[in-house]
């Protein structure tokens, strides 16, 4: 099971890969807060992500979300989807370092999205090939991402690629 925030959501729908959450992860979480987020008319992917929340277990927002978030200097949204996954114990699929690293500091197991690629890129679900391609095809889209990080991934795809 993984929670999901609209930082993962938001740039694998502008690629067209949030299929790669549902072939990893049985069951799929989120909070209104998140939907509420995600699913703004005129958006690029909002149609898609409409598609996508139907298969998801969208989550009432913790009510102790708005506390954390004003202590911790969070949107409200990112300490729902915290709170939810650290209620839970489960796995926090993000792209946003702020919330990272308050989720980490709540003992929250995270997954950037490029953990996710790698993990698509181990278990065979993307061939190190196509995984290469999602990950340009994410920052070409806009996807936040810091070039050593870039660089570290590739090299793994790479590894991985030699290793078929």
């Amino acid at each position: 099971m993984v929670v999901v925030d609209s930082s993962a959501l938001i740039p694998l729908a502008w690629v067209g890969r949030l299929d790669l959450i549902s072939s990893t992860f049985d069951e799929i979480q989120t909070t209104e807060e998140v939907e509420a987020e995600v699913l703004t008319d005129g958006k690029p992917g909002t149609a898609i992500l409409e598609e996508f929340l139907h298969g998801v277990t969208v989550c009432e927002t913790p009510p102790r979300a708005a506390d954390v978030a004003s202590l911790e200097g969070i949107a409200v949204a990112d300490a729902s989807v915290i709170l939810l996954s650290e209620d839970r114990d489960e796995i926090l699929l993000a792209n946003d370092k702020g919330l990272i690293d308050v989720a980490r500091t709540r003992d929250v197991e995270c997954w950037w999205v490029t953990t996710l690629v790698l993990k698509c890129a181990k278990d065979g679900t993307l061939s190190s090939t196509d995984a290469t391609a999602v990950l340009y095809d994410l920052v070409d889209e806009g996807m936040n991402l810091h070039p050593k990080v870039y660089t570290k991934v590739q090299k793994k795809l790479r590894e991985l690629g030699d290793e078929d």
